[in-house]
């Protein structure tokens, strides 16, 4: 659990946010999509959220909030299992339907209701189901309905102490995970039992579902995409290269590395080592107030004095969600101009991120294998500091 002083000092920013925007109220939808991380908002100001729960907050401008659960046999349970909102209920009716009850209730009808999941920089479809939307229009005539964009996102971007130390454990899982890969994979071994080891680490020692975790295993993996693993033995010479978001608390890491079931071909230590190189030229430049555009500059061409090509190449900040605030990413900058527009050019202390570098190289074998490595990386008071604690070497396993 987080303190209540966190609690507090989470919705007094939120509610000063709301005042700057003349909002009365927050519908929050926490539907459990995309590895949780629609969840975020809501969880951000009533920690209701895992293995794929609802958290459909009311947050008023003044009172108690009401987070609505999926069924009622989990009321009791979200009661006792955390101490920042006592008003959880389940829905009754239509979606539409509880939240227009509930915000009635409080008097709110014919307010301004800020609602996130309508789509925005960060998500340019949204979440929330159009039949919901048009419903609320119905059931609240008088309402106005308000697309509160990422209000809540700027105000996540910079993370206190109590959530860097949760994104630590988080990180430290990443690492566990990466040494159950290196001590359980071989030849002969199948794919997902190791799949299945590494899920086990993080789960055993206090993770959380559902998580964001791609693998691959093959002579010359692709460097990305991937997915999930087969129930095929591994052979030497076998490359692994995985892509994990271990989550501890509702919060995400992100790590990733490359191994080899023996040693790999001269051109994978090549790529990797430029792998290696981008991310260090990157950290260096790190730092608050120092300018986003500058240091990612330097990255590409780092990468591209090496003759490599860019599969994934950026930053995109983590927390309660992936692809949070700050976002500057090479191989997704038109995704990216609105919240580089929304956030500016500067990192700020507290900032907390993945940094991948993911590249091949186009003239060794049509440039469909290469590479993986990312970590999460914490902007500190005078630079920038690594999250893990693994090694950054190229994985070499016995064959």
């Amino acid at each position: 659990r987080m303190s209540l002083t966190e609690r507090d000092r989470r919705w007094t920013e939120t509610r000063k946010a709301m005042r700057a925007n003349g909002l009365d109220c927050l519908v929050l939808s926490g539907m459990p999509l995309h590895w949780d991380f629609c969840v975020a908002n809501a969880r951000y100001l009533s920690p209701i959220g895992g293995n794929a729960e609802f958290n459909i907050l009311i947050f008023p401008l003044e009172g108690e909030p009401t987070s609505y659960v999926f069924s009622p046999v989990f009321i009791e349970y979200w009661r006792s299992a955390q101490d920042w909102v006592s008003d959880v209920r389940s829905r009754k009716g239509s979606l539409a339907e509880t939240i227009a009850g509930r915000v009635k209730e409080l008097g709110l009808g014919a307010s301004r209701i800020g609602m996130d999941g309508l789509a925005g920089p960060l998500d340019p479809d949204g979440w929330v189901p159009h039949s919901t939307y048009v419903r609320l229009q119905q059931l609240m005539p008088k309402a106005e309905l308000v697309n509160i964009d990422d209000m809540l996102e700027k105000i996540r971007a910079v993370k206190s102490a109590e959530e860097i130390d949760m994104l630590a454990r988080a990180a430290a899982l990443g690492d566990l995970m990466l040494a159950t890969c290196r001590d359980r994979a071989g030849p002969g071994v199948k794919e997902c039992e190791v799949y299945g080891a590494m899920m086990e680490t993080m789960l055993a020692n206090g993770g959380e579902e559902p998580t964001l975790f791609l693998w691959t295993c093959d002579r010359s993996p692709r460097p990305h995409p991937f997915r999930v693993p087969t129930q095929r033995r591994m052979e030497s010479g076998d490359m692994i290269i995985c892509e994990i978001h271990p989550k501890y608390g509702g919060y995400f890491t992100h790590v990733e590395r490359t191994f080899c079931l023996g040693e790999p071909a001269a051109k994978y230590r090549e790529i990797y080592a430029g792998c290696l190189a981008a991310y260090e030229s990157g950290l260096r430049m790190f730092g608050p107030g120092r300018k986003m555009s500058t240091a990612m500059n330097a990255v590409k061409a780092t990468i591209e004095s090496r003759g490599l090509g860019i599969c994934e190449a950026g930053i995109h900040g983590h927390g309660l969600g992936s692809l949070e605030y700050p976002r500057y990413r090479h191989h997704a900058f038109r995704a990216d101009e609105g919240a580089i527009a929304a956030m500016g050019d500067a990192f700020r202390e507290g900032m907390v991120f993945a940094f991948n570098i993911d590249l091949f190289d186009p003239k060794w074998r049509n440039g469909e294998t290469g590479c993986v490595f990312a970590e999460t990386v914490l902007i500190t008071r005078t630079g920038a500091q690594r999250m893990h604690t693994y090694s950054t070497d190229f994985q070499v396993l016995a064959a």
